[in-house]
C-alpha cells in the first residue's frame, strides 16, 4: 500500500474518526484506525464496538500509488501529521515486513501496524430498520438542547444515553437522570406508523453533535433494533468533500415513562427575564453548599428572592423583579440544574408552572414551545 496526500487532507479525515478510538482498549488493535486505499478513495475507520466511524473522501489522479489496507496507531498517526508543516505532502507506504513509513520533508517516522482483516467492525448489515428523516440541523438541535440531562454514571445504564422516540411525524429526543428532565422535539418523517424508541449511548451522542452542522442539509437514520445508523456529508473548505457512516450500538433496556414525569395541571405560574435570572443565579450560588449546590427561591408578589448559604455561615441575597400573583412559595433547587435548563434557552424569557414547595418544576421557553424541561426541587 502506498499513498501520497497533502497533510490537511489527511488530517481532515483522520479527525473525523478519532474520536471513537479509545486511547487504552483491551484490544490492542481498537487503538488503531484501519486505512483503505483505493484508486478512488481513501475510507478510515475507527471504532471502540460501542461506535464505529468510517470516514471516506475522493483521491486525486496519482494519490494512490498502491492499494491496499492496513491498520496504525491513531493517536500516534495524528499526532504526526499535526507536527507537519502546513502544506506538507505526506507519503505513506506499507512495506512488506507490515512496516509502515511516513514520509515528508526530511521527515521519515516508522510505526508498527496491525492487519486489517483483524479489525473488528459492526455488523454493516443493518438493513432491516425504521428510516428517520431529518435535517443535520435539527438532529444537532435535539442533542444540544437535551445532552446536559443525561445521567454520567448510573447503575441504572438505559438513563446514561438519549432516548430518540419517532412518533407519527415528530421525532423526540429526551434525557432524566432521575433529578431533571429535558425533552426536545421537531418534526421528520419515517417509514412506520408506529413507536419507536431507541437508546444513544452517551459517546455517541457527543460524536454526532460533533459531525452534525448546522445546515438544512437533509439525513436518513436507520433505526435498527440494535444498532442506528446514518451517513453525514461533510463539505470541507478544500473541495474534498467527506462522507461519514456513523454507527452505535444502542443501549438496550427500557426508558422510563418520561410523559408521567411531566406535570400537568400546575396552577403557579411565574415569568422571568432570562438573562437577569440566570446571572443571579450563578451570583448567589457562589456561597452556596459546595457539595449540594442549594438555593431557595422565594415567590412573593412579582417579586423573588434568591438565597443561598453555606455551613461556613456566608450568606447570598438577591431579589428580582417577575411576574407572579399566585400565594407566596419557597422552593430550593440545586442552582447547576437550572443554570443547565437556562443555558439551553435561546428566548428572553422563562416561563415556571409550580404546584407545591416539593414536587417538581416545569420550565419552558415561551418562544420555543417545542422545549420541555422538568427540575425537581431539594428536601430541605
Amino acid at each position: 500500500m502506498r499513498l501520497k496526500i497533502a497533510k490537511e487532507n489527511l488530517l481532515n479525515v483522520l479527525s473525523h474518526v478519532v474520536g471513537a478510538v479509545e486511547r487504552r482498549h483491551t484490544l490492542n488493535i481498537l487503538s488503531n484506525i484501519k486505512l483503505q486505499v483505493t484508486e478512488q478513495a481513501l475510507t478510515v475507520t475507527g471504532s471502540d464496538l460501542e461506535v464505529e466511524l468510517v470516514a471516506s473522501t475522493t483521491l486525486t489522479d496519482g494519490a494512490c500509488i498502491h492499494a491496499g489496507e492496513t491498520t496504525v496507531p491513531a493517536r500516534k498517526l495524528m499526532d504526526i501529521c499535526k507536527s507537519l508543516p502546513n502544506g506538507a505532502l505526506i507519503d505513506l507506504q506499507v512495506a512488506e515486513d507490515q512496516r509502515c513509513t511516513l514520509k515528508s520533508g526530511n521527515s521519515r517516522f516508522v510505526l508498527g501496524t496491525l492487519p486489517a482483516e483483524d479489525y473488528p467492525l459492526l455488523s454493516t448489515e443493518n438493513s432491516q430498520g425504521t428510516q428517520v428523516h431529518v435535517t443535520q440541523r435539527e438532529l444537532k438541535r435535539l442533542f444540544e438542547k437535551t445532552a446536559f440531562a443525561m445521567a454520567v454514571q448510573d447503575v441504572r445504564f438505559y438513563l446514561t444515553g438519549t432516548l430518540l422516540e419517532i412518533d407519527e411525524n415528530q421525532l423526540r429526543a429526551v434525557t432524566t437522570d432521575g433529578h431533571r428532565l429535558a425533552l426536545c422535539e421537531t418534526l421528520a418523517s419515517s417509514t412506520t406508523a408506529q413507536l419507536i424508541q431507541a437508546i444513544v449511548p452517551r459517546k455517541a451522542v457527543g460524536e454526532l453533535q460533533r459531525l452534525l452542522s448546522i445546515e438544512d442539509q437533509p439525513l436518513t437514520l436507520l433505526i435498527g433494533r440494535e444498532l442506528l445508523n446514518v451517513t453525514i456529508a461533510i463539505a470541507s473548505k478544500d473541495q474534498s468533500d467527506i462522507t461519514v457512516r456513523f454507527t452505535t450500538k444502542l443501549i438496550d433496556g427500557k426508558f422510563p415513562d418520561y410523559r408521567r414525569v411531566i406535570p400537568r395541571g400546575g396552577d403557579k405560574h411565574v415569568r422571568i427575564a432570562h438573562d437577569v435570572f440566570k446571572q443571579s443565579l450563578q451570583r448567589v450560588a457562589i456561597l452556596s453548599n459546595e457539595k449540594l449546590r442549594g438555593v431557595f427561591l422565594n415567590f412573593n408578589e412579582d417579586t423573588l428572592q434568591l438565597r443561598a448559604n453555606n455551613p461556613e455561615q456566608d450568606e447570598a441575597i438577591e431579589d428580582l423583579a417577575i411576574q407572579y400573583q399566585n400565594s407566596p412559595l419557597e422552593m430550593s433547587f440545586n442552582a447547576q440544574y437550572l443554570l443547565d435548563v437556562l443555558g439551553a434557552f435561546d428566548g428572553n424569557q422563562v416561563a415556571m408552572t409550580m404546584t407545591e414547595a416539593n414536587q417538581s418544576v416545569l420550565v419552558q421557553d415561551p418562544e420555543h414551545t417545542d422545549q420541555t424541561y422538568v427540575v425537581m426541587p431539594m428536601r430541605v
